[in-house]
């Protein structure tokens, strides 16, 4: 009898640790879980693609400093008069635009939100609000769709060279740390984000692959789209992957056409296109990428508008190319708020997009 409980107790002992490792096992694999894009036309990416007008809202420390890749390390710098997203979205509403996308952190790394993990914030800046939600909160009220930019720095490009503030926080962490942490700060901050446009993964990390960005705003935000700028080519090439859009910066898919079924890695996924243009123009602080001469980001006080037919031609040529959206990059002044000129020439542009059903 003795000897049958032993063989019981040990053959309970033997499956609770097979049970142990199935289920360590189990964890193990899902906390490696990579996520990817779909492999087909979804509901959600045509959801996406029917949009098919979204902007740009470049407004950071630069247009303070007055350059379009900041270095600023004083966040008292940004100080805007008032910030009126009401405003830009009832602009929004009339010309069509139906998703926007601000740019929450841009090169010098300075949020625009109260982040736990950096004193370079609003927070500490003369304009304490959080930023980031008066823009959330103003989608929601007006039926835009919110989504967020986000600069990626580490490697090639480090704030840490020249902002002393930068430098003494990444002597308890690390680039990699700062950018998950604020990620999910994004992620978990407002509610339900439609988009994650993500930008400089060269600059990133060398430790923080794309896969690993994209794993982990998936498993905070599984209905968010992730999008990894390509930089500046026509979306032929894939530079960054996973994504779930493709994209060429301020070029247009090339004269064949873009093809939204990718083959990687002998599998195939369905990525659209979205053709990011500027509408601001000054030759005096251009980086010279645009399909048009001067094309800046930001809106400075020699800035102006480019002429509506021009930016016209080129949004129907990415169409007619096999596009799905465009993204316009617009800009408020050092205020807060668009000047009269640019509403104009927004809801102008606008309604002849949707005038001539592109």
């Amino acid at each position: 009898m003795y000897f049958k409980l032993l063989k019981l107790s040990l053959a309970v002992i033997a499956i609770s640790m097979i049970v142990g490792l199935f289920n360590y096992s189990c964890n193990k694999k899902m906390e490696k879980k990579d996520y990817s894009p779909s492999h087909k036309k979804t509901q959600a990416i045509e959801d996406w693609e029917k949009l098919r007008f979204g902007a740009f809202i470049h407004f950071n420390d630069n247009p303070f400093v007055e350059t379009e890749i900041s270095k600023n390390t004083d966040p008292k710098v940004f100080n805007p008069v008032e910030i009126n997203f009401d405003g830009m979205m009832e602009t929004f509403q009339m010309a069509g635009i139906r998703y926007a996308v601000l740019t929450t952190r841009h090169t010098s790394g300075f949020c625009l939100w109260d982040s736990k993990v950096t004193e370079f914030d609003v927070a500490n800046s003369e304009y304490k609000n959080d930023v980031v939600k008066l823009f959330v909160d103003a989608c929601r009220k007006h039926d835009i769709k919110p989504c967020f930019y986000y600069c990626l720095w580490g490697s090639k490009f480090n704030p840490a060279d020249w902002n002393p503030q930068i430098k003494k926080e990444l002597l308890e962490t690390t680039p990699k740390d700062i950018t998950l942490a604020q990620l999910t700060e994004l992620s978990t901050n407002y509610e339900d984000i439609y988009e994650f446009w993500l930008d400089m993964q060269v600059w990133a990390d060398t430790e923080l692959s794309t896969q690993d960005i994209y794993n982990h705003l998936k498993s905070l935000q599984p209905n968010t789209l992730v999008h990894f700028n390509q930089h500046v080519q026509d979306g032929s090439t894939i530079k960054y992957f996973p994504t779930d859009i493709l994209n060429g910066e301020e070029r247009i898919p090339p004269v064949t056409g873009h093809e939204p079924y990718r083959i990687i890695e002998n599998d195939t996924f369905y990525l659209p296109f979205e053709y990011e243009i500027t509408s601001q123009q000054c030759p005096e602080k251009s980086l010279g990428n645009g399909l048009m001469e001067g094309s800046v980001w930001f809106t400075y006080n020699d800035s102006r508008f480019y002429p509506v037919d021009s930016l016209y031609k080129y949004i129907k040529q990415s169409f007619d190319r096999g596009g799905s959206n465009i993204l316009l990059s617009t800009a408020p002044d050092r205020s807060g708020s668009y000047r009269q000129q640019d509403k104009d020439s927004l809801i102008k542009l606008g309604n002849l997009i949707w005038e001539k059903k592109l």
